[in-house]
């Protein structure tokens, strides 16, 4: 069975658990770290034309807003829907989806800080790491918003099976 295969075959409570372990779990780590790195390279290359300044400020703030958007599923949204009160979980499925629409227009600020995850040249070993971190990061936080609105949040909406 592919993965795909198993999110789409999972019950939601399955579902729900997945997306807890692996993604809010993921998103917890990664950004600290993420936060740490960004910081360090641009206290250190804050002379370079190519250092993303403000980077950490925007890692801050995107680790804030995911906080809150995640805690809002976990202590809301995620319990209404394993007790199976899918009906009134249309109202804040909606809020969620506004925000995954507003956590993509923040990797959308993530590329501009980077420039695309483009490295200078002779990049230090601190500014790779970030961005290779960034990359999985941001692979991650689509994947998860997918999952979200196009599986989980598409059953509980009647769009699919």
């Amino acid at each position: 069975m592919t993965p795909q295969t198993w999110v789409e075959e999972a019950t939601e409570e399955e579902l729900i658990e997945h997306i807890l372990n692996r993604y809010h779990d993921t998103h917890r780590d990664q950004l600290p770290e993420m936060i740490r790195l960004a910081q360090r390279v641009e206290r250190v290359h804050s002379g370079h034309p190519d250092c993303p300044t403000g980077l950490s400020a925007h890692l801050e703030a995107m680790q804030a807003e995911l906080e809150n958007h995640m805690a809002k599923e976990e202590q809301i949204l995620f319990p209404m829907i394993v007790r199976g009160i899918s009906g009134m979980a249309r109202g804040p499925i909606s809020v969620m989806r506004s925000e995954h629409d507003e956590h993509a227009a923040a990797l959308a600020r993530l590329d501009e800080l980077t420039n695309q995850l483009q490295l200078p040249e002779g990049a230090c070993n601190t500014w790779r790491r970030l961005y290779e971190e960034i990359g999985q990061f941001r692979q991650d936080l689509k994947d998860h918003i997918d999952t979200e609105n196009n599986v989980l949040f598409a059953r509980i909406d009647g769009l699919s099976a």
